[in-house]
């Protein structure tokens, strides 16, 4: 899907290029550079691998081979399949095993699995196997045995420096339904959150993943907007919009097909002349403010982007029904209310300035000094 979104640009005139490419630059780094989250696993021994990944995260899982110190995991979730590697680095892992597996690979989170009584000599050896890794390696505490055990967990983590300078989160998997999973996803770095999100279902990330795509994909269609060839853009901005509801389609971890997106567009009352849709507002509010053409032009492109995508998100993401979604994608649509919040000139002023203009370019009269 990004192919087809960079074929897309390539064929925009040269002007435009930079600066959409700047804004798909994170698209580029979550779908084209995914890959398996890395999983170091210290502390508790009570829990074997697939257990602690079936408990945390609601998948089901099957072995697979092992490379570097690191072995593989094939997930299934509710929102889609995949896979992580895991180090297992607990404390009977022999530390020349756990050195040799860091130095092949860095691990993107550290899971301190806790039990609530614990001894003493499973956090020693936590705080060795955590100085091994990268200083900046976060790190996501797990607490089994209710709150106490979160309580002391929290507190031990700020009572020694290996832990308390690092970024951390600490979870209970029985605190809410995806706790640890959206824990796990808050602090993967991006090449590895997609694939994570959509195996453990973990909804915020989602979300976010799908909202940084929002931003990218309003920003380019506004841009594409404000050009000023009449109803040059809307074969250009009815596909972008396509495609970033099929990517948002993608993160919630459902399959992608040109069916189910027609169909949601279709729900929205939307379809090919979607784009059209947009110009006409836009053109409504320029016989208003008539200066302000292109402007508003790229406005309405970006907002009404904006609409269809954050429909998709609700829809899809956060599974509200498509009668919401569609009230919410209404609400969303640009209108006069819309304008006067972005600041555009008042009417008067607008009506002021374009006088000036045709003042400005009447010729003086017979006698009157030029």
């Amino acid at each position: 899907m990004y192919d087809r979104l960079f074929q897309l640009v390539d064929k925009l005139p040269e002007g435009m290029k930079k600066p959409i490419l700047r804004e798909i630059a994170p698209i580029r780094e979550v779908f084209l550079e995914q890959r398996p989250a890395r999983l170091m696993l210290v502390g508790s021994v009570g829990k074997s691998v697939p257990e602690f990944l079936h408990t945390a995260c609601g998948v089901t899982v099957e072995t697979g081979e092992m490379s570097g110190g690191w072995r593989s995991y094939k997930l299934s979730g509710r929102s889609g399949r995949g896979e992580a590697q895991i180090l297992d680095a607990r404390f009977d892992a022999p530390d020349d095993v756990v050195a040799a597996a860091i130095t092949h690979a860095a691990p993107d989170v550290l899971i301190y699995l806790r039990e609530n009584l614990e001894p003493e000599a499973i956090w020693t050896k936590a705080i060795s196997r955590v100085a091994q890794s990268g200083a900046e390696t976060p790190i996501v505490g797990i607490a089994y045995g209710g709150e106490p055990a979160r309580v002391r967990l929290q507190a031990l983590f700020a009572s020694d420096r290996q832990f308390s300078m690092r970024r951390s989160v600490v979870c209970m998997p029985d605190e809410e339904e995806w706790a640890v999973g959206e824990a796990i996803c808050s602090v993967l770095p991006n090449a590895a959150r997609l694939e994570f999100a959509r195996i453990a279902g973990a909804k915020k990330a989602q979300a976010e993943i799908a909202g940084s795509l929002l931003k990218s994909f309003t920003t380019v269609c506004g841009v594409i907007g404000l050009q000023p060839i009449p109803l040059a853009d809307m074969p250009v901005l009815t596909t972008l919009q396509t495609l970033m509801v099929g990517l948002v389609v993608y993160v919630s971890g459902k399959p992608v097909n040109v069916r189910l997106v027609t169909e949601f567009l279709g729900a929205l009352g939307l379809n090919i002349g979607a784009g059209i849709l947009f110009r006409e507002s836009a053109r409504a509010i320029i016989k208003i403010v008539p200066l302000w053409g292109n402007a508003v032009s790229g406005f309405v492109a970006g907002a009404g982007t904006y609409a269809v995508g954050r429909a998709a998100i609700s829809y899809f993401i956060e599974e509200a029904p498509i009668a919401e979604t569609q009230k919410l994608f209404h609400r969303l649509l640009p209108g006069w209310d819309a304008f006067k919040r972005r600041r555009l000139p008042s009417l008067k002023t607008a009506q002021t300035m374009e006088a000036e203009q045709v003042e400005s370019k009447t010729p003086p009269a017979e006698g009157e000094p030029k």
